[in-house]
């Protein structure tokens, strides 16, 4: 039931923030895109944090939070582990700063942008009877914290169908994709051109340019690609940009093997690491092919809904909502783990630049018809609206 007497709804977003992947840049294009004559974004997160000074470019007030930092996932299944739900546990004083935040705030509806923050949200959503809906940006099982967080919802917003809650009702989850900015998100040929001379100062164009764009992390299956481009040596003039940065210590740890790895396989020409871009719109419309080689299921990586909105094709694995937003006619699907099939996918559509062009239109298509940003949003503000009314 809606609390404030104003004629705008006020909103309270949480993400902890602890980094910025693809569900935060997510939240940034929506608190960007929100309809502010209806609806007041605030926004909890880590106070000290790069998400908290990307919030506060937007029109959204930044409300610091102890809110617990994201989990170290590095199971294919099970996306946490006893550790995390400890250090959860021991994060419970957040939910009187919470409830202090809904209070000062005449907060009307919460949304929460992962599990862990749809926890400690749904039960002082509960206390002051307000609404609450959880982003579900996840397509593996966290178990039993599913099903309390089912309980204390009252929608969720699915990305993909690969996220979908097999024991939750229906009508409780709604299918929203990923949306991107298609206008905004466009580089000019100047940008991209300059960005080229960049990255190959001392050579001639390579005739083909790959590249993933993502956190740097082992279930990412970066080292995948560092293999498939050894295999083509020889064979095709190709470079693969790995554009990123870490968030863990693991993270580092596999950074660093990643560049021991270029080097044992001698191909330090044709591997560049950008490190991380806030801004990824450039080197997205670079790339010939963008590669998406995750070996643990993904909701509905940003990285390929970009990619197909300056018509790039893609090369991923079929894990998670990959295989819903991967066609035959946008791109290639290949078994997880297996750099030969990736190499093998990126030389196909290196010596048939027809092809590649084809599905370059067909991705763009794609994107305009299930991701456009504005319309998202406006699903997602339909939502509130529904949540508001009852």
């Amino acid at each position: 039931m809606k609390t404030s007497d104003t004629s705008k709804s006020n909103i309270l977003y949480l993400d902890s923030g602890s980094g910025i992947g693809g569900g935060q840049r997510s939240l940034l294009l929506l608190l960007n895109l929100l309809d502010k004559d209806r609806f007041t974004p605030y926004v909890g997160c880590l106070g000290e944090s790069p998400f908290a000074a990307e919030v506060e470019k937007t029109e959204a007030s930044v409300v610091p939070l102890s809110l617990p930092a994201a989990h170290n996932k590095t199971d294919k299944v099970q996306r946490f582990t006893l550790r995390d739900l400890l250090d959860d546990f021991r994060q419970l004083g957040v939910i009187l700063q919470l409830h202090q935040t809904v209070k000062r705030y005449a907060i009307d509806l919460i949304h929460a942008n992962s599990l862990s923050v749809a926890l400690l949200g749904g039960i002082v959503a509960r206390i002051n009877r307000i609404p609450i809906l959880m982003h579900k940006r996840y397509a593996t099982s966290y178990g039993i914290l599913d099903r309390i967080c089912e309980r204390l919802l009252h929608r969720v917003i699915l990305v993909s169908e690969a996220t979908r809650w097999n024991f939750a009702p229906t009508a409780k989850q709604t299918l929203i994709y990923n949306g991107v900015n298609l206008e905004a998100f466009q580089a000019s040929t100047e940008e991209v051109e300059t960005l080229r001379s960049e990255l190959f100062p001392n050579a001639s164009d390579p005739s083909i340019v790959t590249g993933v764009v993502t956190r740097i992390t082992p279930e990412k299956g970066i080292h995948f690609l560092v293999r498939a481009i050894a295999e083509l040596k020889g064979k095709i003039d190709s470079k693969l940009l790995i554009v990123g940065g870490p968030y863990f210590q693991k993270d580092i740890d596999y950074m660093n093997e990643l560049k021991q790895e270029v080097i044992d396989l001698g191909v330090e020409d044709s591997v560049i690491f950008t490190g991380f871009l806030s801004d990824t719109r450039v080197v997205t419309s670079l790339l010939d092919i963008m590669l998406v080689p995750s070996i643990i299921p993904e909701a509905c990586p940003r990285t390929i809904i970009e990619a197909m909105a300056v018509g790039t094709p893609v090369i991923s694995t079929p894990l998670g909502g990959s295989k819903e937003l991967v066609t035959p006619e946008t791109g290639i699907l290949v078994p997880p783990e297996d750099a030969s099939a990736i190499a093998d996918a990126i030389a196909t559509l290196a010596t048939d630049r027809d092809r590649l062009q084809t599905m370059g239109a067909a991705a763009r298509n794609r994107a305009e018809q299930l991701f456009n940003s504005e319309k998202n949003t406006a699903l997602t503000e339909a939502v509130y609206a529904e949540l508001l009314a009852v």
